[in-house]
């Protein structure tokens, strides 16, 4: 059974979220009378023919031009006029009272202006489309096709002013003409000045801070870096430098410099007498920011954490590749070389726990007649 029923305009454009009371407005329901019985005679008495000739004037009179009126339905039949919202477009829903009790077999129309041109209510809720609803749907596309197109030409005038922003600021009026350079000692003035002149004209938005840091990082000497700009025109580089330790000798005759590390920070042809000597049982053939193996890199941090005594002390180092056997060369004037055994020293705590048993008996032996001191063991021996 068809059933039609109000709905508020919120409802209708699916923007209501609260059920409304039905409203009813401008409904009627016509039924055509079929021929009465007179109740004196017995005898069916003829409908009245003049009104449906004033309902086929009134239908042409003001019927749509463009629609060809639907013949007025046949006597016994149901015609339902549903009259027209604010905004002149039909606004049909289901009617559950008035067609609640009626047989589903029988026919209904429904005219929804009074022109006439009345649908079955199997039409009206078909596939099909009654045109003024299609005009509505229409209508609500085309709005919301004019907002979207709306919001996309928002969003191209921002991208258009922020893209013309970025072009000036990237534009020649604010690239790099001053860069100030600080921390540099020992590092290769020449491969700073490198990177220096490729910042030189770059427009300061455009600079690329990361691969400036990474190229000077890359030089021997430097520990880090850090590059910043300064807005409109400016740059800074702060540069902080390896600090050398060692030195070892490679297969070429030359010295490479190691800081505590590991690295070679420098590679020279003389032997360098600021430096404590590492010596192993092979050569160190590196080049200049490579890194040594762990023997020699735990040889060189361990002079880091020599005590003045034991450093003023210190003739040489000697280690294997591993770092299994690390050991010292001390003087001991009047008396012999005192050669200190420490065994696997390779993380910061054994190296100390070492150094702090050789400070003990150090000065006890000074002097006298021992060689060799062994602490690579919690029990000391000297002999």
């Amino acid at each position: 059974m068809s059933r039609w029923r109000r709905k508020s305009k919120d409802a209708e454009s699916g923007l209501g979220g609260v059920d409304a009371e039905p409203e009813f407005t401008d409904v009627k329901i016509v039924k055509r009378e079929t021929a009465s019985t007179d109740s004196d005679s017995g005898e069916a008495s003829a409908p009245d023919e003049t009104d449906d000739v004033v309902i086929a004037e009134l239908s042409a009179a003001f019927g749509d031009d463009d629609t060809e009126p639907i013949a007025a339905p046949d006597a016994g039949l149901t015609t339902i006029s549903i009259g027209g919202g604010d905004d002149g477009l039909p606004d049909a829903v289901y009617l559950d009272e008035e067609l609640g009790d009626r047989d589903e077999s029988e026919p209904v129309f429904i005219d929804d202006d009074g022109t006439g041109d009345a649908l079955l209510a199997k039409d009206a809720t078909g596939p099909g489309i009654e045109p003024r609803l299609r005009q509505r749907r229409i209508g609500v596309r085309r709005a919301e096709g004019r907002r979207r197109l709306r919001r996309w030409g928002i969003a191209a005038a921002v991208f258009v002013v922020v893209v013309s922003v970025l072009a000036v600021l990237g534009s020649s009026l604010f690239s790099v003409d001053d860069v100030d350079v600080t921390g540099v000692q020992r590092a290769d003035a020449d491969a700073v000045l490198e990177v220096v002149d490729d910042l030189i004209g770059e427009p300061v938005l455009l600079v690329d801070t990361g691969a400036a840091e990474d190229r000077l990082e890359q030089i021997p000497y430097v520990d880090t870096a850090r590059v910043r700009t300064d807005f409109p025109n400016g740059a800074t580089i702060e540069i902080r430098e390896r600090e050398p330790v060692a030195t070892t000798a490679g297969a070429d005759g030359r010295f490479r410099i190691l800081d505590r590390e590991g690295r070679v920070v420098d590679v020279i042809d003389g032997q360098p007498i600021a430096f404590v000597l590492v010596s192993g049982p092979t050569t160190l053939d590196l080049e200049a920011g490579q890194y040594a193996d762990t023997g020699y890199a735990a040889a060189a941090a361990m002079v880091t954490k020599l005590t003045p005594d034991v450093r003023s002390r210190m003739i040489s180092m000697s280690v294997v590749p591993d770092g299994t056997d690390l050991r010292f060369l001390l003087s001991n004037e009047p008396g012999p070389d005192i050669e200190v055994r420490l065994g696997a020293a390779i993380t910061d705590n054994d190296q100390i726990e070492r150094l702090v048993r050789l400070q003990r008996v150090l000065d006890d032996v000074v002097g006298s007649d021992t060689t060799v001191i062994d602490v690579s063991t919690a029990e000391t021996t000297e002999r």
